[in-house]
Protein backbone atom coordinates (compact mmCIF):
# COMPACT_ATOMS: atom_id res chain seq x y z
CA UNK A 1 0.00 0.00 0.00
CA UNK A 2 1.18 3.13 -0.31
CA UNK A 3 0.15 6.75 0.73
CA UNK A 4 0.07 10.10 -0.36
CA UNK A 5 3.64 8.64 -2.04
CA UNK A 6 5.42 11.04 -4.23
CA UNK A 7 7.78 9.97 -7.05
CA UNK A 8 9.82 13.10 -8.07
CA UNK A 9 12.66 13.55 -10.46
CA UNK A 10 15.03 16.33 -10.62
CA UNK A 11 12.84 19.11 -12.46
CA UNK A 12 10.18 16.64 -12.93
CA UNK A 13 7.12 15.09 -10.66
CA UNK A 14 6.74 11.87 -12.08
CA UNK A 15 3.69 10.61 -9.70
CA UNK A 16 1.86 12.68 -7.16
CA UNK A 17 0.01 11.69 -4.36
CA UNK A 18 -0.33 8.06 -4.90
CA UNK A 19 -2.80 6.16 -2.62
CA UNK A 20 -2.38 3.09 -3.88
CA UNK A 21 -3.47 -0.20 -2.54
CA UNK A 22 -2.55 -4.05 -3.63
CA UNK A 23 -4.28 -7.04 -2.56
CA UNK A 24 -3.46 -10.50 -2.15
CA UNK A 25 -3.73 -12.43 -5.36
CA UNK A 26 -4.42 -9.23 -7.67
CA UNK A 27 -2.02 -9.13 -10.86
CA UNK A 28 -1.50 -5.50 -11.57
CA UNK A 29 -0.30 -4.32 -14.72
CA UNK A 30 1.54 -0.92 -15.08
CA UNK A 31 1.11 1.68 -18.14
CA UNK A 32 2.48 4.91 -19.27
CA UNK A 33 4.79 6.47 -21.92
CA UNK A 34 8.81 6.44 -21.47
CA UNK A 35 9.77 7.84 -18.41
CA UNK A 36 6.10 8.27 -16.69
CA UNK A 37 7.73 6.73 -13.49
CA UNK A 38 6.74 2.65 -13.83
CA UNK A 39 10.23 1.81 -13.11
CA UNK A 40 10.82 4.20 -10.88
CA UNK A 41 7.73 3.38 -8.67
CA UNK A 42 8.54 -0.59 -9.02
CA UNK A 43 12.36 0.10 -7.73
CA UNK A 44 10.86 2.49 -5.06
CA UNK A 45 8.48 0.14 -3.48
CA UNK A 46 10.79 -2.81 -3.94
CA UNK A 47 13.25 -0.98 -1.72
CA UNK A 48 16.05 -1.21 -4.53
CA UNK A 49 15.64 2.58 -4.54
CA UNK A 50 15.41 5.45 -1.54
CA UNK A 51 12.29 7.88 -2.06
CA UNK A 52 13.34 11.32 -1.29
CA UNK A 53 9.90 12.79 -1.74
CA UNK A 54 7.27 12.17 0.67
CA UNK A 55 4.71 9.51 0.92
CA UNK A 56 4.59 6.01 2.77
CA UNK A 57 5.08 2.66 1.52
CA UNK A 58 3.71 -0.18 3.58
CA UNK A 59 4.28 -4.14 3.02
CA UNK A 60 1.39 -6.57 4.86
CA UNK A 61 0.58 -3.29 7.43
CA UNK A 62 4.05 -2.72 7.85
CA UNK A 63 6.49 0.08 7.07
CA UNK A 64 9.11 -0.52 3.99
CA UNK A 65 11.55 1.26 5.88
CA UNK A 66 11.21 -1.12 9.38
CA UNK A 67 12.10 -3.99 7.22
CA UNK A 68 15.43 -5.86 7.45
CA UNK A 69 16.87 -7.08 4.30
CA UNK A 70 16.34 -10.58 4.87
CA UNK A 71 13.45 -9.82 5.91
CA UNK A 72 11.80 -8.25 2.84
CA UNK A 73 13.27 -10.50 0.26
CA UNK A 74 11.27 -12.92 1.83
CA UNK A 75 7.86 -10.71 0.81
CA UNK A 76 8.72 -9.75 -2.81
CA UNK A 77 10.74 -10.64 -5.42
CA UNK A 78 12.36 -7.96 -7.80
CA UNK A 79 13.22 -8.88 -11.60
CA UNK A 80 15.09 -5.38 -12.98
CA UNK A 81 14.47 -4.37 -17.05
CA UNK A 82 18.25 -5.20 -17.91
CA UNK A 83 18.93 -8.42 -16.04
CA UNK A 84 22.44 -8.41 -14.73
CA UNK A 85 24.97 -11.66 -13.41
CA UNK A 86 27.93 -11.98 -12.44
CA UNK A 87 31.24 -13.24 -14.49
CA UNK A 88 31.31 -16.42 -14.17
CA UNK A 89 28.37 -17.62 -12.91
CA UNK A 90 26.28 -20.28 -14.56
CA UNK A 91 22.61 -19.51 -14.53
CA UNK A 92 21.39 -22.34 -12.24
CA UNK A 93 24.07 -19.95 -9.91
CA UNK A 94 21.88 -16.94 -10.13
CA UNK A 95 18.66 -19.32 -9.40
CA UNK A 96 20.78 -20.55 -6.28
CA UNK A 97 21.94 -17.34 -5.13
CA UNK A 98 18.58 -15.88 -5.04
CA UNK A 99 17.36 -18.30 -2.52
CA UNK A 100 19.32 -16.91 0.14
CA UNK A 101 17.03 -15.44 2.54
CA UNK A 102 15.31 -19.15 3.24
CA UNK A 103 18.20 -21.17 4.38
CA UNK A 104 17.01 -23.85 2.73
CA UNK A 105 19.09 -27.34 2.67
CA UNK A 106 20.96 -28.32 -0.63
CA UNK A 107 18.57 -30.87 -1.81
CA UNK A 108 15.67 -28.62 -1.28
CA UNK A 109 17.59 -25.41 -3.48
CA UNK A 110 18.37 -27.38 -6.32
CA UNK A 111 15.31 -29.07 -6.69
CA UNK A 112 13.26 -25.33 -6.44
CA UNK A 113 15.80 -24.20 -8.53
CA UNK A 114 15.34 -26.44 -11.38
CA UNK A 115 11.48 -26.33 -11.25
CA UNK A 116 11.56 -22.24 -11.55
CA UNK A 117 14.54 -22.97 -14.52
CA UNK A 118 11.21 -25.66 -16.10
CA UNK A 119 8.58 -22.94 -15.59
CA UNK A 120 10.72 -20.22 -17.78
CA UNK A 121 12.03 -22.73 -20.05
CA UNK A 122 15.03 -22.40 -19.33
CA UNK A 123 16.64 -25.54 -17.41
CA UNK A 124 18.49 -26.87 -20.33
CA UNK A 125 20.71 -23.58 -20.28
CA UNK A 126 21.18 -24.31 -16.30
CA UNK A 127 24.87 -24.86 -16.92
CA UNK A 128 25.31 -21.99 -19.50
CA UNK A 129 27.14 -19.24 -18.25
CA UNK A 130 25.51 -15.82 -17.41
CA UNK A 131 27.85 -14.26 -20.49
CA UNK A 132 27.11 -16.26 -23.76
CA UNK A 133 23.00 -16.13 -23.06
CA UNK A 134 20.89 -14.07 -25.18
CA UNK A 135 18.79 -11.36 -23.92
CA UNK A 136 15.55 -13.19 -23.65
CA UNK A 137 17.73 -15.77 -22.12
CA UNK A 138 18.93 -13.99 -19.09
CA UNK A 139 15.25 -12.12 -18.67
CA UNK A 140 14.30 -15.87 -18.41
CA UNK A 141 16.68 -16.93 -15.99
CA UNK A 142 16.20 -13.65 -14.51
CA UNK A 143 12.02 -14.27 -13.64
CA UNK A 144 13.07 -18.22 -12.65
CA UNK A 145 15.02 -16.29 -9.87
CA UNK A 146 11.82 -14.74 -8.49
CA UNK A 147 9.87 -17.88 -9.15
CA UNK A 148 12.27 -19.73 -7.07
CA UNK A 149 11.79 -16.64 -4.24
CA UNK A 150 8.52 -18.25 -3.22
CA UNK A 151 7.33 -14.62 -2.29
CA UNK A 152 4.10 -13.41 -1.66
CA UNK A 153 4.43 -10.70 -3.96
CA UNK A 154 6.84 -10.49 -7.54
CA UNK A 155 7.77 -7.49 -9.05
CA UNK A 156 8.74 -7.53 -12.64
CA UNK A 157 10.12 -4.87 -14.82
CA UNK A 158 8.95 -5.24 -18.41
CA UNK A 159 9.15 -8.88 -18.02
CA UNK A 160 7.97 -9.63 -21.69
CA UNK A 161 10.17 -6.72 -23.11
CA UNK A 162 12.98 -9.52 -24.29
CA UNK A 163 11.22 -12.27 -25.00
CA UNK A 164 9.51 -13.62 -28.68
CA UNK A 165 5.65 -13.90 -28.95
CA UNK A 166 5.99 -17.55 -27.98
CA UNK A 167 7.67 -17.15 -24.90
CA UNK A 168 5.79 -13.90 -23.99
CA UNK A 169 2.64 -15.82 -23.64
CA UNK A 170 4.00 -18.80 -21.83
CA UNK A 171 4.93 -16.57 -18.99
CA UNK A 172 1.83 -14.76 -18.84
CA UNK A 173 0.27 -18.17 -18.59
CA UNK A 174 2.84 -19.29 -16.12
CA UNK A 175 2.45 -16.08 -13.95
CA UNK A 176 -1.96 -16.39 -13.76
CA UNK A 177 -1.71 -20.23 -12.95
CA UNK A 178 0.98 -18.99 -10.06
CA UNK A 179 -0.79 -16.48 -9.22
CA UNK A 180 -4.68 -18.22 -8.97
CA UNK A 181 -2.79 -21.52 -6.91
CA UNK A 182 -1.18 -19.66 -4.29
CA UNK A 183 -2.48 -16.41 -4.72
CA UNK A 184 0.73 -14.74 -5.34
CA UNK A 185 0.68 -10.92 -5.62
CA UNK A 186 2.36 -9.54 -8.97
CA UNK A 187 3.35 -5.85 -10.28
CA UNK A 188 4.42 -5.54 -13.63
CA UNK A 189 5.13 -2.72 -15.51
CA UNK A 190 4.54 -3.68 -19.66
CA UNK A 191 4.49 -1.35 -22.70
CA UNK A 192 3.17 -3.77 -25.06
CA UNK A 193 -0.89 -3.41 -24.13
CA UNK A 194 -2.23 -6.07 -26.35
CA UNK A 195 -1.02 -8.69 -23.67
CA UNK A 196 -3.30 -6.91 -20.93
CA UNK A 197 -6.30 -8.47 -20.82
CA UNK A 198 -4.11 -12.20 -21.09
CA UNK A 199 -2.46 -11.86 -17.61
CA UNK A 200 -3.53 -8.86 -15.58
CA UNK A 201 -6.16 -8.24 -13.51
CA UNK A 202 -6.09 -4.35 -12.55
CA UNK A 203 -4.05 -1.80 -13.87
CA UNK A 204 -2.11 1.53 -13.04
CA UNK A 205 -2.04 4.40 -15.59
CA UNK A 206 0.64 6.62 -15.13
CA UNK A 207 0.11 9.95 -17.17
CA UNK A 208 2.39 12.21 -18.35
CA UNK A 209 1.21 14.78 -15.65
CA UNK A 210 1.93 12.84 -12.75
CA UNK A 211 -1.89 12.23 -12.15
CA UNK A 212 -2.63 8.63 -12.36
CA UNK A 213 -5.89 6.08 -12.81
CA UNK A 214 -5.86 2.53 -10.70
CA UNK A 215 -8.69 -0.25 -10.47
CA UNK A 216 -9.79 -2.85 -12.14
CA UNK A 217 -9.36 -3.58 -15.89
CA UNK A 218 -12.94 -3.05 -16.42
CA UNK A 219 -12.80 0.19 -14.79
CA UNK A 220 -9.55 2.09 -16.15
CA UNK A 221 -8.85 -0.13 -19.35
CA UNK A 222 -10.58 1.56 -22.41
CA UNK A 223 -9.39 3.29 -25.39
CA UNK A 224 -9.90 6.75 -24.31
CA UNK A 225 -7.41 6.56 -20.95
CA UNK A 226 -4.91 4.31 -22.70
CA UNK A 227 -4.60 7.09 -25.08
CA UNK A 228 -4.30 9.52 -22.49
CA UNK A 229 -1.51 7.44 -21.43
CA UNK A 230 0.38 6.97 -23.70
CA UNK A 231 -0.35 9.31 -26.07
CA UNK A 232 -1.17 7.78 -28.71
CA UNK A 233 -4.95 6.56 -30.20
CA UNK A 234 -5.83 3.30 -29.09
CA UNK A 235 -8.39 1.18 -30.85
CA UNK A 236 -10.35 -2.66 -30.10
CA UNK A 237 -10.07 -5.63 -32.19
CA UNK A 238 -12.09 -8.91 -31.22
CA UNK A 239 -9.86 -12.51 -31.13
CA UNK A 240 -11.61 -15.46 -32.82
CA UNK A 241 -11.95 -16.59 -29.41
CA UNK A 242 -14.10 -13.60 -28.48
CA UNK A 243 -11.11 -11.65 -26.50
CA UNK A 244 -10.68 -8.44 -26.49
CA UNK A 245 -7.26 -6.63 -27.07
CA UNK A 246 -6.17 -3.42 -27.66
CA UNK A 247 -3.57 -2.04 -30.67
CA UNK A 248 -2.09 1.84 -31.77
CA UNK A 249 -4.76 2.75 -34.42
Amino acid sequence: ETKHLNVHVPGRILINDLNWQVKKGERWCLIGRNGAGKSTLLRIIAGVQANSSAGEINWLGQALTEYKSEELAKVRAYAEQFAVGGVGLRAIDIILAAQWPWHLDASSSQEQAQAALSACDVAHLANAEWQILSGGERQRVSLAACFAQNTRAILLDEPTSHLDIGHQVALLNTLVQQSNACEQTMIASMHDIGLIQRGFTHALLLMNDGSYLAGSLSEVINPTNLERALGHPISTAQTVAGQTIYIPA
